[in-house]
């Protein structure tokens, strides 16, 4: 009678508790909280404090990820009994809504947060190589250490890290595994058939009939229509001014 008794109270009271409150005793706690969250590659685990959203994992094993966590991040995370705007704007982004998403990066090193940013900014139907990315952070020679840093993630998807790809155009690593990356870049429009294709032909760059200027194979429209007419390889910068042709203002390929 007493565990019934208990059990109706504590139903009753946390539907009384609000979002804020609940929140408020987790952080005092030092808890995090997760939930699982419909993905383009399944069900994942997301985890958020009052931070921002603070992990994306696989879901599926509960014991396993609160392991991980406390493992990763030194602190406990627990199931949440709700969501509040954290959680609700990151469900939204994953259903692939354009929202913002507050991410916590503060067990990521300064180096990692600058890689993280710069790969948060490529748009959907675009991916940049990791020298790209090193060379955008000002450390040109630090393509090995791009790609670790990305390998470290904490927020896969919400930080679109699988849109940083090999020099040869090959998807490389991803903590999901390289083929969930192929088919997150082929849902977002990319023909990677056609960009690897190029890449094997030596061909660094590609230009566009009458539209004056050259860009990396994964830039845009380029990367949706590669196999079609009017698109031309090029092997070198030299190559491309030849043909008259200048850099690309949004993929900036000279820079890659």
């Amino acid at each position: 009678m007493s565990e019934t008794i208990l059990r109706e109270y504590g139903d009753a009271t946390r539907r009384g508790v609000s979002p804020d409150f609940t929140a408020k005793i987790c952080s005092e706690c030092g808890f995090d909280r997760y939930t699982t969250a419909v993905s383009a590659l399944g069900d994942v685990y997301v985890a958020w404090n009052a931070c921002g959203v603070s992990a994306v994992r696989s879901a599926g094993d509960e014991a396993a990820f609160e392991a991980w966590y406390g493992e990763r991040f030194g602190r406990r995370v627990v199931p949440a009994v709700e969501d509040d705007p954290t959680s609700a704007a990151a469900r939204a982004k994953l259903r692939g809504e354009q929202v913002e998403v507050p991410c916590d990066l503060r067990e990521c090193s300064p180096f990692e947060q600058r890689v993280l940013e710069k790969a948060a900014e490529i748009s959907r139907g675009h991916a940049r190589p990791y020298g790209w990315v090193a060379r955008e952070l000002g450390a040109p020679d630090a393509a090995r250490a791009v790609g670790n840093a990305l390998g470290r993630n904490p927020v896969p998807l919400l930080i679109p890290c699988h849109r940083v790809v090999r020099t040869d155009y090959s998807v490389g690593g991803y903590v999901f595994g390289s083929a969930a990356k192929r088919r997150l870049l082929g849902r977002e429009g990319m023909d990677l058939t056609a960009i690897e294709n190029a890449a094997r032909r030596g061909f660094r760059y590609v230009g566009a009939d009458g539209d004056g200027t050259f860009c990396l194979p994964t830039c845009g429209d380029i990367a949706t229509r590669l196999g079609a007419p009017g698109y031309v390889g090029l092997h070198s910068v030299e190559e491309a001014h030849a043909h008259g042709l200048v850099p690309c203002d949004l993929c900036r390929p000279i820079a890659a």
